[in-house]
Protein backbone atom coordinates (compact mmCIF):
# COMPACT_ATOMS: atom_id res chain seq x y z
CA UNK A 1 0.00 0.00 0.00
CA UNK A 2 1.36 3.43 -0.89
CA UNK A 3 1.93 5.92 1.93
CA UNK A 4 -0.59 8.77 2.31
CA UNK A 5 0.60 12.33 1.82
CA UNK A 6 2.11 14.24 4.74
CA UNK A 7 -0.76 16.00 6.56
CA UNK A 8 0.79 19.47 6.95
CA UNK A 9 3.39 21.55 5.22
CA UNK A 10 4.25 25.24 5.24
CA UNK A 11 6.36 27.31 7.55
CA UNK A 12 3.52 29.63 8.62
CA UNK A 13 1.35 26.77 9.86
CA UNK A 14 2.65 26.83 13.47
CA UNK A 15 1.69 30.50 13.79
CA UNK A 16 -1.83 29.94 12.43
CA UNK A 17 -2.29 26.87 14.63
CA UNK A 18 -1.00 28.79 17.64
CA UNK A 19 -3.51 31.60 17.04
CA UNK A 20 -6.40 29.16 16.64
CA UNK A 21 -5.25 27.22 19.67
CA UNK A 22 -5.06 30.41 21.72
CA UNK A 23 -8.59 31.35 20.66
CA UNK A 24 -9.85 27.88 21.54
CA UNK A 25 -8.14 28.05 24.95
CA UNK A 26 -9.64 31.49 25.58
CA UNK A 27 -13.08 30.17 24.68
CA UNK A 28 -12.79 27.14 26.96
CA UNK A 29 -11.43 29.21 29.85
CA UNK A 30 -13.79 32.16 29.29
CA UNK A 31 -15.63 31.73 32.63
CA UNK A 32 -12.30 32.10 34.44
CA UNK A 33 -10.58 34.61 32.14
CA UNK A 34 -13.45 37.05 31.58
CA UNK A 35 -13.30 39.89 34.11
CA UNK A 36 -17.09 40.31 34.15
CA UNK A 37 -20.31 38.56 33.29
CA UNK A 38 -20.74 39.14 29.51
CA UNK A 39 -24.37 40.21 30.02
CA UNK A 40 -23.65 42.54 32.94
CA UNK A 41 -24.60 46.16 32.21
CA UNK A 42 -22.66 48.88 33.99
CA UNK A 43 -23.64 52.56 34.28
CA UNK A 44 -25.54 53.29 31.05
CA UNK A 45 -24.82 56.99 31.40
CA UNK A 46 -21.09 57.04 32.19
CA UNK A 47 -19.88 53.73 30.76
CA UNK A 48 -21.83 53.48 27.53
CA UNK A 49 -19.35 53.08 24.59
CA UNK A 50 -16.49 53.77 26.99
CA UNK A 51 -13.00 53.60 25.40
CA UNK A 52 -10.42 51.03 26.58
CA UNK A 53 -9.28 51.63 30.14
CA UNK A 54 -7.79 49.87 33.13
CA UNK A 55 -11.21 48.64 34.24
CA UNK A 56 -12.33 47.66 30.74
CA UNK A 57 -9.30 46.71 28.63
CA UNK A 58 -11.20 46.72 25.32
CA UNK A 59 -13.85 49.25 26.27
CA UNK A 60 -17.60 48.79 26.54
CA UNK A 61 -20.45 48.50 24.04
CA UNK A 62 -23.64 50.59 23.59
CA UNK A 63 -25.26 48.64 26.44
CA UNK A 64 -22.33 49.32 28.80
CA UNK A 65 -21.16 45.70 28.72
CA UNK A 66 -17.50 44.78 28.92
CA UNK A 67 -16.14 44.02 25.44
CA UNK A 68 -13.33 41.71 26.59
CA UNK A 69 -15.77 39.50 28.48
CA UNK A 70 -18.13 39.38 25.53
CA UNK A 71 -15.26 38.68 23.14
CA UNK A 72 -14.16 35.63 25.16
CA UNK A 73 -17.68 34.26 25.46
CA UNK A 74 -18.36 35.11 21.81
CA UNK A 75 -15.38 32.92 20.89
CA UNK A 76 -17.18 30.03 22.56
CA UNK A 77 -20.17 30.56 20.29
CA UNK A 78 -18.14 30.94 17.09
CA UNK A 79 -15.79 28.02 17.74
CA UNK A 80 -18.57 25.75 19.00
CA UNK A 81 -20.68 26.40 15.91
CA UNK A 82 -17.68 26.07 13.58
CA UNK A 83 -16.32 22.91 15.21
CA UNK A 84 -19.62 21.06 15.47
CA UNK A 85 -20.68 22.11 11.96
CA UNK A 86 -17.36 20.89 10.53
CA UNK A 87 -17.63 17.57 12.39
CA UNK A 88 -21.23 16.99 11.29
CA UNK A 89 -20.69 18.08 7.70
CA UNK A 90 -17.52 16.04 7.27
CA UNK A 91 -18.95 13.01 9.05
CA UNK A 92 -22.07 12.89 6.89
CA UNK A 93 -20.20 13.87 3.72
CA UNK A 94 -17.38 11.33 4.10
CA UNK A 95 -19.81 8.54 4.95
CA UNK A 96 -22.10 9.41 2.04
CA UNK A 97 -19.32 9.93 -0.50
CA UNK A 98 -17.52 6.72 0.44
CA UNK A 99 -20.74 4.73 0.40
CA UNK A 100 -21.72 6.11 -3.02
CA UNK A 101 -18.36 5.03 -4.47
CA UNK A 102 -19.06 1.39 -3.56
CA UNK A 103 -22.78 1.25 -4.37
CA UNK A 104 -24.22 -0.35 -7.53
CA UNK A 105 -24.48 2.17 -10.41
CA UNK A 106 -28.21 2.78 -10.05
CA UNK A 107 -28.05 3.40 -6.29
CA UNK A 108 -24.97 5.56 -6.80
CA UNK A 109 -26.77 7.77 -9.30
CA UNK A 110 -29.81 8.10 -7.01
CA UNK A 111 -27.70 9.13 -4.03
CA UNK A 112 -25.62 11.63 -6.00
CA UNK A 113 -28.74 12.96 -7.71
CA UNK A 114 -30.30 13.63 -4.33
CA UNK A 115 -27.13 15.48 -3.30
CA UNK A 116 -27.26 17.58 -6.46
CA UNK A 117 -30.88 18.52 -5.76
CA UNK A 118 -30.04 19.53 -2.19
CA UNK A 119 -27.05 21.55 -3.40
CA UNK A 120 -29.33 23.73 -5.51
CA UNK A 121 -30.93 25.09 -2.33
CA UNK A 122 -28.90 28.01 -0.92
CA UNK A 123 -27.52 27.19 2.51
CA UNK A 124 -29.00 30.36 3.98
CA UNK A 125 -32.44 29.17 2.86
CA UNK A 126 -31.94 25.95 4.85
CA UNK A 127 -31.44 27.98 7.97
CA UNK A 128 -34.32 30.37 7.31
CA UNK A 129 -36.69 27.42 6.84
CA UNK A 130 -35.59 25.88 10.14
CA UNK A 131 -35.98 29.23 11.95
CA UNK A 132 -39.44 29.68 10.40
CA UNK A 133 -40.53 26.30 11.78
CA UNK A 134 -38.74 26.20 15.14
CA UNK A 135 -37.84 29.82 15.95
CA UNK A 136 -34.38 31.14 16.85
CA UNK A 137 -31.80 28.44 17.50
CA UNK A 138 -29.19 28.02 20.20
CA UNK A 139 -25.56 27.46 19.06
CA UNK A 140 -25.66 23.65 18.94
CA UNK A 141 -28.81 23.30 16.76
CA UNK A 142 -27.47 26.12 14.58
CA UNK A 143 -24.22 24.19 14.10
CA UNK A 144 -26.16 21.05 13.16
CA UNK A 145 -28.12 22.93 10.50
CA UNK A 146 -24.96 24.47 9.03
CA UNK A 147 -23.16 21.11 9.03
CA UNK A 148 -26.02 19.18 7.45
CA UNK A 149 -26.50 21.87 4.79
CA UNK A 150 -22.83 21.51 3.79
CA UNK A 151 -22.91 17.70 3.66
CA UNK A 152 -24.30 17.23 0.09
CA UNK A 153 -21.44 19.17 -1.50
CA UNK A 154 -18.88 17.35 0.65
CA UNK A 155 -20.45 14.03 -0.34
CA UNK A 156 -19.88 14.93 -3.99
CA UNK A 157 -16.27 15.90 -3.33
CA UNK A 158 -15.44 12.78 -1.32
CA UNK A 159 -17.20 10.56 -3.86
CA UNK A 160 -15.02 11.86 -6.69
CA UNK A 161 -11.84 11.30 -4.69
CA UNK A 162 -12.96 7.85 -3.54
CA UNK A 163 -13.76 6.82 -7.11
CA UNK A 164 -10.29 7.89 -8.19
CA UNK A 165 -8.65 5.97 -5.38
CA UNK A 166 -10.64 2.82 -6.13
CA UNK A 167 -8.74 2.49 -9.40
CA UNK A 168 -5.33 2.71 -7.74
CA UNK A 169 -3.19 -0.47 -7.75
CA UNK A 170 -3.21 -0.87 -3.96
CA UNK A 171 -7.04 -0.92 -3.92
CA UNK A 172 -7.19 -3.38 -6.80
CA UNK A 173 -4.66 -5.60 -5.05
CA UNK A 174 -6.71 -5.55 -1.85
CA UNK A 175 -9.79 -6.54 -3.87
CA UNK A 176 -7.89 -9.37 -5.58
CA UNK A 177 -6.79 -10.70 -2.18
CA UNK A 178 -10.42 -10.97 -1.15
CA UNK A 179 -10.29 -8.34 1.58
CA UNK A 180 -13.88 -7.35 2.56
CA UNK A 181 -15.16 -3.97 1.39
CA UNK A 182 -15.39 -2.53 4.88
CA UNK A 183 -11.80 -3.47 5.67
CA UNK A 184 -10.61 -2.07 2.34
CA UNK A 185 -12.30 1.24 3.11
CA UNK A 186 -11.01 1.44 6.68
CA UNK A 187 -7.41 0.35 6.10
CA UNK A 188 -6.71 1.45 2.52
CA UNK A 189 -9.16 4.10 1.31
CA UNK A 190 -9.72 6.35 4.34
CA UNK A 191 -5.99 6.96 5.06
CA UNK A 192 -5.59 8.27 1.50
CA UNK A 193 -8.72 10.42 1.84
CA UNK A 194 -7.35 12.02 5.00
CA UNK A 195 -5.56 15.01 3.36
CA UNK A 196 -8.68 16.00 1.42
CA UNK A 197 -10.89 15.47 4.47
CA UNK A 198 -8.62 17.52 6.72
CA UNK A 199 -8.34 20.43 4.29
CA UNK A 200 -12.06 20.50 3.55
CA UNK A 201 -12.89 20.20 7.24
CA UNK A 202 -10.75 23.22 8.10
CA UNK A 203 -12.38 25.22 5.32
CA UNK A 204 -15.81 24.20 6.61
CA UNK A 205 -14.78 25.33 10.10
CA UNK A 206 -13.90 28.79 8.75
CA UNK A 207 -17.03 28.92 6.60
CA UNK A 208 -19.31 27.96 9.49
CA UNK A 209 -17.78 30.60 11.76
CA UNK A 210 -18.29 33.26 9.11
CA UNK A 211 -21.85 32.09 8.40
CA UNK A 212 -22.77 32.12 12.10
CA UNK A 213 -21.35 35.63 12.45
CA UNK A 214 -23.30 36.79 9.39
CA UNK A 215 -26.54 35.33 10.69
CA UNK A 216 -26.01 36.90 14.11
CA UNK A 217 -25.17 40.22 12.45
CA UNK A 218 -28.58 40.35 10.77
CA UNK A 219 -30.34 39.17 13.93
CA UNK A 220 -30.97 35.57 12.86
CA UNK A 221 -28.25 33.90 14.90
CA UNK A 222 -28.05 33.09 18.59
CA UNK A 223 -30.48 34.79 20.93
CA UNK A 224 -29.42 37.96 22.79
CA UNK A 225 -27.92 38.60 25.27
CA UNK A 226 -25.72 35.59 24.46
CA UNK A 227 -22.42 36.85 23.09
CA UNK A 228 -21.56 36.29 19.43
CA UNK A 229 -18.92 38.02 17.35
CA UNK A 230 -21.49 38.76 14.66
CA UNK A 231 -23.98 40.36 17.05
CA UNK A 232 -21.13 42.34 18.65
CA UNK A 233 -20.27 43.81 15.24
CA UNK A 234 -23.94 44.64 14.73
CA UNK A 235 -24.01 46.46 18.07
CA UNK A 236 -21.06 48.59 16.98
CA UNK A 237 -22.25 49.64 13.53
CA UNK A 238 -24.54 52.50 14.73
CA UNK A 239 -21.67 54.02 16.76
CA UNK A 240 -18.88 53.29 14.29
CA UNK A 241 -17.75 56.91 14.02
CA UNK A 242 -17.74 57.73 17.72
CA UNK A 243 -16.80 54.33 19.19
CA UNK A 244 -15.08 52.36 16.40
CA UNK A 245 -13.62 49.79 18.81
CA UNK A 246 -17.06 48.30 19.52
CA UNK A 247 -17.25 46.82 16.00
CA UNK A 248 -13.50 46.63 15.33
CA UNK A 249 -12.64 44.28 18.22
CA UNK A 250 -15.00 41.40 17.32
CA UNK A 251 -14.55 42.05 13.59
CA UNK A 252 -10.78 41.72 13.89
CA UNK A 253 -11.15 38.53 15.95
CA UNK A 254 -13.42 36.99 13.32
CA UNK A 255 -11.14 37.95 10.42
CA UNK A 256 -8.11 36.58 12.28
CA UNK A 257 -9.81 33.28 13.12
CA UNK A 258 -11.15 32.71 9.60
CA UNK A 259 -7.85 33.80 8.02
CA UNK A 260 -5.79 31.43 10.17
CA UNK A 261 -8.13 28.53 9.41
CA UNK A 262 -7.89 29.28 5.68
CA UNK A 263 -4.09 29.47 5.95
CA UNK A 264 -3.97 26.02 7.53
CA UNK A 265 -6.23 24.64 4.79
CA UNK A 266 -4.08 26.23 2.06
CA UNK A 267 -0.98 24.47 3.38
CA UNK A 268 -2.55 21.03 3.37
CA UNK A 269 -1.41 18.94 0.39
CA UNK A 270 -4.85 18.13 -1.06
CA UNK A 271 -7.80 20.48 -0.99
CA UNK A 272 -9.93 19.19 -3.84
CA UNK A 273 -12.34 21.32 -5.81
CA UNK A 274 -14.46 24.01 -4.21
CA UNK A 275 -17.29 22.39 -2.30
CA UNK A 276 -19.45 25.39 -1.43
Amino acid sequence: MSRPATPLKGRHIPVALLVLGGMAAGAVLAPWLAPYDPALQFDLVRLRNAPPSGAHWLGTDPFARDLLSRLLFGARTSLLVGGVAAAVGMGVGVAGGTLAAFLPPMAERLLLGACDVLRTMPRLLWYLLVVLVTGALSPLPLALVIGVSAAPAITRLVHGEARRLRRRPFMEAALALGIPAGRRVRLHLLPHLRPTVLATGVLLLADAMALEAGLSFVGLGVRPPQASWGSMVQDGIPVLESAWWVAAVPGAALVLAVGCAARVADALPARGEAWR
